[in-house]
């Protein structure tokens, strides 16, 4: 019994059948004067192509912040994956905990924190993918 589960086990890791779950998301663009007022309606969110950059679970203490951007994240570094012309993507993961960022020309952008200092944390369970909406809105006036 023990060797058809190992068996078992060995072949649906070799095909990718056993590992499915991961985050999926969306990346939006959000910029200008969001403030509310008579007569202004807020402007929509627009989906945005971007690379996010997957580490292990990194706090605050675990990277450098210089002018709204993150650098030099010490945990390790897991991927890369680019969301398309509407900000949709989606990677598979082992299950954990990760922090993600959005590459942008001044560095790596995260704006959410969990209660433990967490930069833009998401927890990846078995069989399962999780859902994050990214807001990259350092250009936005709230």
């Amino acid at each position: 019994m023990r060797i058809l589960l190992l068996i078992s086990l060995l072949f649906f890791s070799h095909f990718g059948i056993a590992q499915q779950q991961g985050i999926r998301g969306q990346v939006f663009w959000l910029s200008g004067n969001q403030m509310p007022g008579p007569d202004k309606s807020k402007s929509p969110q627009q989906g945005v192509s971007r690379e996010i950059h997957i580490y292990n679970a990194a706090t605050q203490s675990d990277a450098t912040y210089q002018d709204g951007f993150f650098t030099d994240i010490k945990t390790t570094f897991i991927k890369t994956v680019k969301s398309n012309t509407d900000g949709v993507f989606m990677v598979k993961l082992p299950v954990g905990k990760y922090s993600l960022f959005v590459k942008e020309s001044g560095g790596l952008f995260a704006n959410t924190f969990d209660g433990k200092g967490c930069i833009n944390c998401i927890s990846v369970t078995r069989r399962k993918y999780t859902w994050i909406t990214i807001v990259v809105d350092y250009e936005a006036a709230y």
